[in-house]
Parts: structure tokens; C-alpha cells; sequence
């Protein structure tokens, strides 16, 4: 049976909880590769704190988005790359396009 790939985006609500599912090897255990950029967890603590704040003051209604997640389906012919170098390769492809803006 011929499967598509896909990408799909989610927005969330709580930045520092998802990093720290995602980053547990005991929650994660169909991972097919992680890659870790700069900055480090402490940034995005710190920053998903400050958004918490932000968000509190302005006194708007509903829930904030923290943040964006990026969850990609590769083609099955894909599991015959070297993963990390497959990963490295797509996400700083990414994040070189769009740090141009």
C-alpha cells in the first residue's frame, strides 16, 4: 500500500511541558531521530515563562499560543538514509530559509 507523506502544524499551549515530552526517551520511543538546535532549554523556558506573563497582563481571553510545532511525515523510502545526517540536513535547510526574513 503506497502511503503519503504529510506535514501538519499545531499550536501550543504549553512550550516547556512539550519539550519535555519530546525530549524523554522513555515517552518517545518511536522517535526516528532528534536533533537539538541553539539555543538551549533554558531559553525556552525562559521564554515560554515571559509569554505566560505577557499574555496574563493583556487580559485576553482564550488560550495563548506559545508556539508552533512542524510534525513531518517522510516518504517510507526515506528510512534507507543515515537519519542524523537526514535530519541535520532538512532542519538547518529550514532554519536557513527562514532566517533569511
Amino acid at each position: 500500500m503506497k502511503r503519503n507523506s504529510f506535514i501538519e502544524m499545531a499550536k501550543l499551549h504549553d512550550l516547556s511541558g512539550r519539550i519535555t515530552y519530546i525530549s524523554s526517551h522513555v515517552k518517545q520511543e518511536h522517535l526516528y531521530e532528534v536533533y537539538a538546535t541553539e539555543p538551549d532549554r533554558a531559553f525556552w523556558q525562559e521564554l515560554a515563562k515571559c509569554n505566560q506573563e505577557e499574555f496574563e497582563k493583556s487580559g485576553t481571553n482564550g488560550k495563548r499560543i506559545e508556539a508552533r510545532e512542524l510534525m513531518i511525515a517522510l516518504p517510507e523510502s526515506f528510512i534507507n538514509y543515515d537519519h542524523d545526517y537526514l535530519l541535520k540536513k532538512m532542519v538547518d535547510k529550514f532554519k536557513e530559509k527562514l532566517c533569511r526574513k
